[in-house]
């Protein structure tokens, strides 16, 4: 069987404006290039996937279904450019609760790839925080950092290591292959 490439994207700074605990859809502001980047990579053969860590779910700012309903409008969103999320994987944890799903953990990615058949070593992880970059690390994926939003900062911790870094998720669609 052949493996396929996946593109493992955060949500909040990459796909939409990180607000900080956007469960609400006046606070889902999706960047304009999402869905020319995101048919970018179907295009090239890419499967789709949400990583996201909402702890906003478990601090009760929101619900599941809140965040269900966001993603549900993203989906809107793309679907007119022939784009479609293969899954989308929320952790509603807060860090200090003990579980196995929350980044940088790679366990979404890991099963991801089993239920999919991802090649993950030409996969990609893309996000904004150092956290989602040592996912992708832990997953055997390369890894990309955006600087679109909290990435500025991300790209200046001491220690953080990725593979590629571009301004917008859109130059790292047209860039990648």
């Amino acid at each position: 069987m052949k493996l396929r490439r996946a593109i493992f994207l955060d949500r909040d700074g990459v796909l939409n404006e990180d607000l900080g605990y956007v469960g609400q859809p006046d606070r889902f502001h999706i960047f304009s290039w999402v869905a020319p980047a995101l048919k970018l990579f179907t295009e090239k053969g890419f499967l789709l996937f949400i990583v996201t860590n909402q702890s906003g779910i478990e601090r009760g700012y929101y619900t599941m279904e809140d965040t269900h309903r966001l993603h549900s409008i993203l989906a809107e969103h793309v679907r007119p450019h022939g784009v479609e999320f293969t899954g989308i994987f929320v952790s509603p944890y807060r860090e200090s609760t003990p579980n196995d799903i929350r980044k940088p953990s790679p366990k979404f990615v890991l099963d991801a790839a089993e239920q999919y058949h991802l090649d993950l070593p030409s996969s990609y992880v893309i996000g904004d925080r150092s956290t989602d970059l040592e996912m992708g690390h832990r997953a055997g994926c390369r890894v990309v950092l955006v600087r679109s939003s909290a990435g500025k900062e991300t790209e200046k911790e001491p220690g953080v290591k990725f593979d590629h870094v571009f301004d917008t998720l859109l130059e790292a669609a047209q860039t990648l292959t």
